[in-house]
């Protein structure tokens, strides 16, 4: 591998990463396809962001079969997702960094920003601080307000298509958003009026439910919402026994959130 090169291809044309040897040996090329260091680079991105969306969108669809028999498992939605994401990468300032970069600025694993409250760490958050965790390794920690907006407008794009792709995700973050409000969180300074701490504490309810849904069946949630259940958890008091909690009334669950049963 040349030494003004960081990325190449191997024997078998898998790309080989000489900063980060973890990328290695995932992502495979075929005859003819481009091998300069901003392609592979970009093959490697696609990897990792789809591995992302898999740990954020559970497929429900049902397999399909190929004419040979093989099966396939289609997901328009996370592609979709996928697809609008990369484009929002390419579009930006940040996919004009020369790979060599990366090189001269090696991301040391730490993210820059600071994260107060319970929309820090919804589901989707933590989707974007693993996607600022790939732009950082792949593209250099030379930028931070680049991948700042980055990863902003991809927040924005994947709240958008959570409401129609994954709508539990979509409200967990808007009761995370409202939840916050009533704690002084991105209300700048203001103070709330009665009905906004009325859809905080309503949010804050409707949290514990799924928090409590999570505990109590993991295996039919997304491993970023799993995560979000068990940092919930942490920050906050859940039922001791979460089966039997859903199963309480409406009623029963607001006067638990007031004051323990």
């Amino acid at each position: 591998m040349s030494v003004n090169c960081r990325f190449a291809l191997d024997e078998e044309r898998y790309v080989i990463d000489a900063v980060n040897v973890a990328n290695s040996g995932k992502v495979q090329c075929h005859e003819g396809a481009p091998e300069d260091d901003k392609y592979l680079r970009e093959r490697l991105l696609m990897d990792r962001l789809s591995e992302m969306i898999n740990k954020l969108i559970i497929n429900l669809r049902p397999k399909h079969k190929l004419p040979f028999g093989e099966e396939y498992e289609p997901n328009e939605g996370s592609d979709s997702i996928t697809e609008a994401v990369l484009n929002a990468i390419r579009a930006s300032h940040l996919n004009t960094f020369d790979p060599t970069m990366s090189i001269q600025h090696k991301f040391d694993g730490k993210l820059g920003r600071r994260k107060n409250g319970t929309q820090h760490f919804t589901s989707l958050s933590l989707f974007c601080d693993d996607l600022e965790t790939a732009l950082r390794d792949l593209y250099g920690d030379v930028d931070r307000e680049a991948v700042d907006r980055v990863v902003d407008a991809v927040h924005v794009i994947i709240y958008g298509f959570s409401k129609y792709v994954g709508p539990d995700l979509w409200k967990e973050q808007r009761d995370a958003e409202s939840f916050d409000l009533i704690l002084g969180i991105g209300n700048d300074g203001c103070g709330i009026n009665s009905s906004e701490h009325a859809r905080g504490m309503v949010a804050k309810l409707d949290l514990i439910v799924r928090a409590c849904k999570v505990k109590a069946s993991p295996s039919d949630f997304s491993a970023y919402t799993v995560e979000f259940a068990k940092r919930f958890g942490k920050h906050w008091q859940l039922p001791s026994n979460p089966m039997e909690f859903l199963g309480l009334s409406d009623e029963m669950k607001r006067r638990w959130l007031l004051g323990p049963l």
